[in-house]
C-alpha cells in the first residue's frame, strides 16, 4: 500500500542536511509498518493547500525558538486547521503546542543526549513500548504544562524531571514529541511504524 506523507521542513540553517535523517527514518518505519512511503517536502514557509492529497504530516525539529516567536504564521495557522494525522518532533512538538494557545519557554538547562521517558497514558502511538524508555533530546525549550496545555492536549509522557514529552490532542489525531525519534535507533522507527499504522 502506497501511502503520501507531507514533511515540513521547519530548519533555518542547513535545512537539506537536517532533514535527511528525516528521510532515512520514514524509509525504516515504512519498512516496519510494511508501507511504501511517497514522502511530499515541503518548507515550512511555503505549505501546500489544505486540498492537496497528503495522508499523515510530519514536523521537524529546527534552530528557532517558539518561545521567542519564531514560529511562521502560516505553519501555525497550518496547525489549527489540519485534521489529518500529524506528529510534531521537537520543535514542531513546540509549534503544535503554541499554534493552541499553549506556552513554549526556556528550560533552565539545554538537554542534549539520550533522556528517559515515562509514558503516563495508554495510547497506540506506543503499542508495544515499555512504561519507561529512552530517547535522544536536543533542545533548549519546552512546552510548559499547565491549564492551557491540558485544555487541549492530553500529556501522553513526561520525563524523569516531569517535563513534557509527548502531547496528543483530545479531538484529532495530532501527537507532538520532544524528542528525536529520526535519531534514537530502533524505539524511534517503532514508535513511527506505528504513527503510520494509525493512518
Amino acid at each position: 500500500m502506497k501511502m503520501n506523507i507531507l514533511l515540513v521542513n521547519c530548519y533555518r540553517d542547513g535545512a537539506e542536511e537536517k532533514i535527511r535523517p528525516y528521510h532515512e527514518w520514514l524509509s525504516a518505519g515504512a519498512a516496519a509498518a510494511g508501507l511504501e512511503l511517497a514522502v511530499m517536502d515541503a518548507d515550512a514557509r511555503e505549505l501546500p493547500a489544505a486540498d492537496e492529497e497528503f495522508a499523515a504530516v510530519i514536523v521537524s525539529g529546527s534552530q528557532k525558538m517558539v518561545g521567542d516567536g519564531e514560529i511562521e504564521p502560516g505553519l501555525a495557522d497550518f496547525l489549527r486547521g489540519n485534521r489529518r494525522p500529524l506528529l510534531g518532533v521537537c520543535y514542531g512538538h513546540q509549534a503544535l503546542a503554541r499554534a493552541f494557545g499553549a506556552r513554549v519557554k526556556r528550560d533552565a538547562q539545554v538537554h542534549l543526549g539520550e533522556e528517559e521517558i515515562f509514558l503516563n497514558k495508554t495510547d497506540p502511538l506506543f503499542s508495544a513500548f515499555p512504561h519507561r524508555f529512552r530517547m535522544v533530546e536536543s533542545h533548549e525549550e519546552i512546552v510548559a504544562r499547565d491549564n492551557d496545555l491540558e485544555r487541549v492536549f492530553m500529556v501522553v509522557a513526561e520525563s524523569q524531571s516531569g517535563l513534557v514529552e509527548v502531547i496528543r490532542h483530545r479531538e484529532h489525531p495530532l501527537y507532538g514529541v520532544q524528542f528525536h525519534p529520526e535519531k534514537s535507533g530502533e524505539p524511534g522507527i517503532r514508535l513511527l511504524a506505528n504513527f503510520l499504522s494509525l493512518i
